[in-house]
């Protein structure tokens, strides 16, 4: 993944942690995190990498999977996987 993705990915966590009202505690245990993990991760001081969404999307499910992608702005395409140009 490059480093434009996450960067993007890391807001779009940021974002959607904010709109759903989620505080370290909930997602750390959610994502199985330590608690300083998880506040680093959604208070955007950590890089959200391809393996923690991956473990996101697996606590979340696919459809906040797939509206942080859209609050990151970050289009895919769906028959290949790859960020959509």
């Amino acid at each position: 993944m490059n480093e434009n993705i996450s960067t993007t990915l890391k807001r779009g966590l940021i974002l959607w942690a904010q709109k759903h009202g989620v505080t370290p505690a909930v997602f750390a245990e959610k994502m199985d995190y330590a608690y300083a993990t998880a506040w680093d991760l959604i208070r955007g001081k950590r890089q959200f990498t391809q393996e923690a969404f991956g473990r996101f999307a697996i606590a979340y499910g696919t459809d906040a999977a797939a509206e942080l992608l859209a609050l990151a702005e970050i289009s895919v395409d769906v028959k290949n996987g790859e960020e959509a140009k």
